[in-house]
């Protein structure tokens, strides 16, 4: 929008201005001077500006510009996540420094050791040699606060853990971060846009991670982020993790050749036992080695976990009369069975629905479910292992406080078992975990998603490395297929893996090679934006007439953002106006 003034206002400060009769705080993205075009629309006085210097600071106002035009959702969006509510209040700041300017040339580094003690070793390394600002991010908030109770005092004195963006302790943060007195900021992706006033060092650790996509719109990626933030600056920017992303592969990442010979044991499913599980129509498969070993290493005194990456009673929910699929009617994709808080819940939205005997697609009363999921495999390990046995379930629906963790590892102390999801993984941080078992290997990998294989491979492959009691760990891997396709990988190592997915890829022009944009919230207007891309040469990926969804892949992204443009006229704010989702990795 264009406002007049009586003298200039530096790109990235804020100004009270008239909006359909109210008045916002906005910011200014640059000034003409001399008399105002004649323009078809009324150009109005802005009441006010607010600040001397931009108040976010010249590279991260121009990063949330950046990232408004990359992710395609516009520079208001970003900067609504970008600022904290303070500034986007049009509060006061006070007096702020002013951020240095930016370094000659940004360099870029990999890390990517398979245990994390070693890496945490290199980017400590780094951390001390720095003399400006600091971001570390890890994709999630327990990494991020264990590696910062581990360093140096010296360290901590210079820095602040930010692994939330909200309350007053998030403000006062922000404002040490931003005045320059905590120059090291380690945190969770929450910590991506952290107001440093300068920049020379940013680590981004597991960064082929998805949890660095973010699950709320708008649709960021905090990796890109800290890699756009650390160009900005010219800052070193080290990428690491356990296992590279397609991107960092591409660009060279080397195997260290550490595989860990004998870690995985590979069992057939088709020879494991198939155990009952009331209610549900297929039995849970569960294999002699994975139930000796779990007997052997709890008579040992150690810990085990049990990962089947379904949570709920059942995975999914069929019709014993008709034999459909229950689907979300949001979404269109499958529901799984929460037994223990008694709802139909959608696996990709969370959209929730009562438990139902009742089809909605015959009317017949004969649901059940399909697949065990994480309740069912308990109550398998409960009645296998006996129920004196220490047991516990862990994922991310269960709540854990510091409290209740506690008392679990107290728990597993004489030995035990957990079942639970990927993030039951969580555990070998705590504990030294001397076997894991994964159930189905094959269901991560099967899901509906163009990484489902890479997915599943961080996690197994992750699954023999983490924590500090990794060199002593077993890794069982059941699966219909074992030791073969992606499974590989985990003995040849992750070149060997990415080297054949990528070329898959390349046939079926998935990322890296070209963009998959999804498009949702598309109301009425889902034929109109189908019109408006096929005439433009880009072929709409539509999944049905019944889903609010529209898939695209293409290598122009300011084409297409220039394409739907039309449905984003501030005259129809009125409307809904679609939602768009970039993954490039």
């Amino acid at each position: 929008m264009t406002y007049e003034w009586d003298r200039p206002a530096e790109r990235g400060v804020r100004l009270s201005v008239p909006v359909a009769g109210r008045t916002r705080t906005g910011f200014a993205t640059g000034t003409v001077s001399g008399t105002p075009p004649a323009a078809s629309f009324r150009i109005l006085k802005a009441k006010e500006i607010l600040d001397d210097s931009p108040p976010l600071g010249w590279e991260l106002f121009e990063t949330a510009l950046r990232l408004g035009r990359h992710f395609l959702c516009g520079p208001g969006e970003a900067l609504k996540v970008v600022s904290p509510d303070h500034i986007l209040a049009g509060e006061p700041t006070g007096d702020l420094p002013r951020p240095a300017p930016p370094g000659e040339s940004s360099s870029e580094s990999q890390c990517f050791l398979p245990s994390f003690g070693d890496r945490k070793e290199e980017y400590l390394r780094s951390i001390l040699s720095s003399k400006a600002g600091v971001l570390v991010l890890f994709p999630e908030r327990e990494g991020a606060s264990s590696f910062w109770k581990g360093l140096p005092p010296e360290v901590k004195r210079e820095g602040v853990l930010w692994t939330s963006s909200s309350g007053v302790a998030a403000r006062k943060r922000w404002e040490r971060v931003r005045t320059g007195e905590a120059r090291i900021v380690v945190g969770s992706p929450a910590a991506a846009f952290a107001p440093l006033p300068s920049m020379d060092l940013v680590i981004v650790e597991d960064e082929g991670n998805p949890a660095y996509n973010s699950e709320r719109f708008p649709y960021f990626n905090s990796r890109s982020v800290a890699g756009s933030r650390a160009r900005l600056w010219g800052a070193g920017l080290i990428y690491g993790g356990s296992v590279p992303s397609a991107r960092s592969f591409l660009k060279g990442a080397s195997w260290p050749g550490s595989n860990g010979p004998g870690k995985y044991v590979f069992v057939s499913l088709r020879d494991a036992r198939r155990i009952t599980v009331p209610g549900v129509n297929e039995p849970l498969t569960v294999s002699d080695t994975a139930l000796s070993r779990t007997k052997e290493t709890v008579q040992e005194k150690g810990t085990v976990i049990w990962v089947l990456d379904r949570k709920g009673y059942s995975s999914t929910v069929i019709c014993g009369e008709c034999g459909r699929l229950l689907t979300c009617e949001r979404c269109g994709l499958p529901i799984r069975w929460d037994d223990g808080r008694q709802v139909f819940a959608c696996t990709c939205c969370g959209k929730e629905n009562p438990v139902s005997d009742l089809c909605p697609s015959c009317g017949g009363r004969s649901l059940q479910g399909s697949r065990p999921g994480l309740e069912g495999a308990r109550m398998v390990a409960e009645s296998v292992l006996g129920e004196d046995l220490p047991l516990f379930t862990w994922h991310a629906d269960v709540r854990q406080t510091v409290s209740s963790r506690k008392k679990m590892i107290e728990g597993l102390a004489g030995g035990g078992v957990v079942v639970g999801s990927r993030k039951s993984l969580e555990i070998c941080d705590f504990l030294s975990v001397p076997l894991i078992c994964w159930l189905d290997a094959d269901s991560a990998a099967g899901a509906p998603f163009f990484d489902s294989r890479v997915r599943a491979f961080r996690m197994i492959w992750e699954s023999a490395w983490r924590g500090p009691g990794h060199n002593g760990r077993t890794v069982v891997v059941q699966s219909r297929r074992p030791r073969t396709g992606w499974q590989k990988g985990l003995v040849a190592g992750w070149d060997y893996f990415w080297k054949n997915e990528l070329e898959e890829r390349r046939v079926l022009d998935l990322p890296p090679w070209r963009y998959l944009v999804e498009i949702t919230n598309l109301g009425v207007s889902k034929e109109r934006i189908k019109g408006l891309l096929i005439e433009k040469g880009i072929e709409p990926l539509d999944p049905g007439s019944s889903m609010d969804i529209i898939w695209v892949k293409c290598s122009d992204l300011e084409g297409l953002r220039k394409t739907l443009a039309p449905l984003f006229i501030i005259s129809g704010s009125s409307r809904v106006f679609p939602r768009i989702s970039l993954r490039s990795d």
